[in-house]
């Protein structure tokens, strides 16, 4: 009975040893084309290097990006009265995968306000207002770990969005922006090590001595 329980007590270690896996990162992976300061709205793209899959199981992509927002606002009181209120500058920047499986990034920044108060036809125009902000995601799906897997890069699409919010009391007054915006990242892949066939024969031949000895 007890050679029985000690063989399996050894058959079921060495089953362990071919299926555990432990887990490890690669990355994080800086995009090879930032996308720096351009004039909005634009489109663009950003290239990272794939998961090697050579290093094991893809379990998840984290992908984590920085944008910085740039904008002057001018503002012109068109009216014959006065006119006063708050101006800024909207950008969105979004980041998606050629086959559409990324819940899109989306980075929604607000330019400092700026404060006018405006004579009939006068006009104002802000000093530069900056503002940077970031979004982190964690992806799981299968079709998204595919498309990050392989031997080369991945490139996905990125786009801006901007406009200009008016706060307005008094006169007829418009608003306009001349803004820019730049957009990096980075991807960090979580995966699984399974040991090579190799390593669990070696474990298989460790433990023939002492099967061996049971069978004595």
């Amino acid at each position: 009975m007890k050679q029985l329980t000690s063989l399996l007590a050894v058959t079921s270690l060495l089953a362990a040893c071919a299926t555990t896996a432990s887990a490890a990162t690669s990355g994080p992976f800086t995009t090879s084309t930032p996308i720096s300061f351009t004039l909005t709205d634009w489109t663009s793209t950003l290239s990272f290097p794939q998961f090697n899959p050579g290093l094991g199981v893809l379990n998840s992509v984290q992908l984590d990006f920085t944008s910085t927002l740039r904008t002057t606002l001018t503002v012109e009181n068109n009216a014959a009265s006065s006119s006063s209120g708050t101006a800024k500058t909207e950008i969105q920047v979004t980041v998606q995968d050629a086959g559409n499986n990324l819940i899109a990034p989306e980075i929604d920044l607000l330019s400092p306000v700026f404060g006018y108060s405006l004579a009939p036809g006068a006009s104002l125009t802000s000093p530069l207002l900056t503002q940077t902000g970031s979004s982190s995601d964690l992806y799981t799906l299968a079709a998204i770990l595919a498309e990050f897997t392989g031997a080369g890069n991945i490139t996905l699409n990125a786009s801006t969005f901007s406009q200009t919010l008016l706060a307005n009391t008094g006169g007829n007054t418009a608003a306009s922006q001349v803004s820019d915006a730049s957009l990096t990242g980075t991807v960090t892949y979580t995966y699984s090590v399974v040991p090579e066939p190799s390593t669990v024969a070696l474990l298989s031949l460790a433990a023939l001595p002492l099967l061996r000895r049971q069978r004595r």
